[in-house]
């Protein structure tokens, strides 16, 4: 009757193990929701990091860190991640080269992406960017076939109005006027290329003997509503170009109403005063012309409508009988004559020194701007208004194209001395670290020996203690299954019964409480068990992970080994001679592009010095034959 409770532990415990097989087997077959899902970082696939390179040029190009997107792109071909076949950022390198002047590469890009089997819409896209390239170059013909071919009828529909604005100025550029006009009307009126494109339609309608119908369309684009600068001065524009139509028709009272829509402080406020004075003296009204050239003569004498309004504002005040005024506006305008030629003397020594291309810095120049003399007034402020008389060699679109590639050139050239000077730190850290790895590899591998003997001897006692473990639960070697104060108080109980010490009563009592114990460690028995199993694979797994730790230490040192034998320093100089040869070769290419704005420079120059010599000379024979006038015996000064 003693051993039943013995037994029904024993079945008990049976019952609990095979309660907890099935609880685990149940667990192993069940579905469990959103527990699977990974919690850490995941390694990209091959698109998720072309599609990530990619979007940081396509952000580098918008952001107008274009030098920054095309490095992005070249560096990602040499890892691997673009090549031929990765036609979007091919086509967005295409674009580059030929942002930055370098129409063979983009051609190439181009041709080679025709070739490939691609969709239809990167056809057409491509084929557009290759007649981009044609009309930069000037080549009107070979950029018209294709602008006029089916091979953009794929395009996308925001890319169409680029498409017909650069057919249509071909076409105007080549007299086909009406030919443009049709291009220019299917561009939607109610978008920025649309209020180009009236613009132009109304130009190539004048152009086209359709004055009439050409005015009409200019009157819509200056009466559309204010926008920002870039439309506003497009608004200015078109109201001049009406007013000097009108003038040209002899319809004075047209022209000044068309002139009086431009803007004081805009971009062609100097032309509008300059017209709408005319407009008025054709009519007869020399003295409301008067004020208008008067406002003109105060401003910068290197614009051409003050350079007339001098001359034109004296023969005014002789309309009006002023003898004395009109004298005096004549010797005041031989005199900013006489000192803008001195200007433009002094302009051609500065184009014609060293370092003047130099001193026009790309921070200095804002493409954004519409009037194109905003940099160049800020920069006449700071060295001199001579610089102002450069203001039409900036407007020729053959001097601004080679000066952007100026500046492209600049820029890679110091990018460029700066790897050359970053090349020699390169080269010495990679000396002081060769030298301090040659001096403490030795102590490293000896160590990492040490760790992994450690490491070995660990792993062989863990899996010991595993195999040592019975695999069924045997209450006769409690020991094994009990808790560390379970097993000290079995220790105790033990050494007091094998002393011999004591009576038989303090012997039985020492029994029934060693029986007590068993059956707690019986009752604990399951939990211990499945503990131990857990502790010991988690020596395992510590063990594994220290073996992993101790591999990739390994490694660390074979890789540093590697790189004391590697040819780094032999490829970092090969390097530096190689940024040496470039380096002379962008000197040689900056020099010879410097040398063709500085002759386009010298010739503007020159003809503006002409011109100011005439107008210097009518001013003094205007003068003269007052004088003559007055001493023949005129009529004299008359208010």
């Amino acid at each position: 009757m003693r051993r039943l409770p013995c037994r029904l532990g024993a079945m008990a415990l049976g019952v609990l193990m095979a309660l907890t097989s099935a609880s685990a087997q149940e667990s192993s077959t069940r579905l469990v929701l959103f527990e699977d899902i990974p919690l850490g970082p995941l390694p990209l696939g091959l698109e998720e990091q072309r599609y990530l390179a990619f979007g940081e040029a396509i952000f580098d190009y918008y952001s107008d860190h274009q030098f920054a997107a095309l490095s992005g792109l070249k560096v990602n071909q040499v890892r691997g991640l673009f090549d031929e076949h990765t036609e979007y950022a091919e086509l967005l390198l295409g674009e580059l080269f030929v942002n930055y002047g370098l129409p063979a590469q983009a051609e190439e890009i181009f041709d080679r992406l025709l070739k490939q089997d691609i969709l239809s819409r990167t056809r057409a896209e491509t084929w557009l960017h290759k007649a981009d390239l044609h009309y930069r170059q000037g080549q009107y013909g070979a950029a018209r076939d294709i602008l006029e071919s089916n091979r953009l009828r794929d395009l996308k529909p925001e890319q169409q109005p680029r498409r017909q604005l650069m057919l249509a100025n071909i076409l105007i550029s080549q007299g086909e006027f009406r030919a443009a006009t049709r291009e220019l009307d299917a561009v939607d009126p109610n978008s920025v290329a649309g209020a180009y494109a009236g613009y132009n339609i109304g130009v190539a309608m004048i152009r086209a003997g359709q004055t009439d119908t050409g005015l009409a369309r200019l009157d819509r684009v200056a009466g559309l509503p204010p926008g920002d600068e870039e439309i506003n001065a497009l608004k200015d524009r078109a109201a001049l170009a009406m007013g000097l139509t009108e003038l040209q028709r002899q319809r004075s009272d047209q022209a000044r109403a068309a002139l009086l829509r431009i803007r004081a402080d805009g971009p062609f406020s100097n032309e509008a005063l300059m017209a709408l004075g005319l407009a008025n003296y054709e009519r007869g009204a020399a003295r409301a012309a008067l004020p208008l050239w008067l406002e003109l003569v105060r401003r910068n004498p290197a614009h051409e409508s003050v350079q007339e309004a001098m001359l034109l504002a004296p023969r005014a005040y002789e309309d009006l009988g002023a003898q004395t005024q009109a004298l005096a506006g004549y010797r005041f305008a031989a005199e900013q004559f006489r000192n803008a030629l001195r200007d433009i003397e002094q302009a051609i020594r500065s184009v014609d020194g060293a370092g003047w291309l130099a001193s026009l810095t790309p921070a200095q120049v804002d493409s954004r701007s519409s009037d194109p003399m905003a940099w160049l007034t800020r920069f006449g402020t700071a060295r001199g208004a001579q610089v102002m008389y450069l203001h039409a060699l900036f407007a020729e679109r053959g001097f601004a194209e080679n000066y952007r590639q100026y500046q492209q050139l600049v820029r890679l050239r110091d990018t460029l001395a700066r790897h050359q000077r970053e090349l020699p730190v390169l080269l010495a850290t990679l000396s002081q670290r060769q030298q301090q790895l040659d001096g403490i590899l030795p102590r490293i591998r000896a160590e990492l020996v040490a760790l992994r003997q450690q490491q070995q001897q660990l792993s062989d006692r863990t899996m010991l203690l595993a195999m040592g473990m019975p695999r069924q639960l045997d209450i006769d070697t409690p020991e094994d299954l009990a808790d560390l104060p379970q097993l000290i108080m079995w220790q105790r109980i033990d050494a007091l019964l094998d002393s011999g010490r004591g009576g038989s009563r303090q012997r039985d009592r020492l029994a029934r409480l060693r029986g007590l114990l068993l059956w707690d460690i019986a009752n604990q028995a399951p939990e211990q068990r499945q503990r131990q199993e857990q502790d010991s694979a988690a020596l395992r797994t510590d063990a594994e992970l220290i073996g992993l730790r101790i591999a990739a230490l390994e490694q660390l040192v074979r890789d540093a080994s590697l790189a004391l034998r590697s040819d780094l320093g032999a490829r970092l100089n090969a390097q530096k001679q190689r940024i040496d040869r470039l380096l002379a070769d962008a000197d040689s290419a900056i020099n010879d592009l410097g040398q063709v704005l500085k002759n386009d420079a010298l010739r503007v120059l020159a003809l503006q010095r002409v011109r100011l010599g005439e107008h210097l000379a009518e001013a003094h024979l205007s003068a003269a034959r007052l004088q003559d006038t007055s001493a023949n015996g005129g009529r004299g000064d008359r208010p």
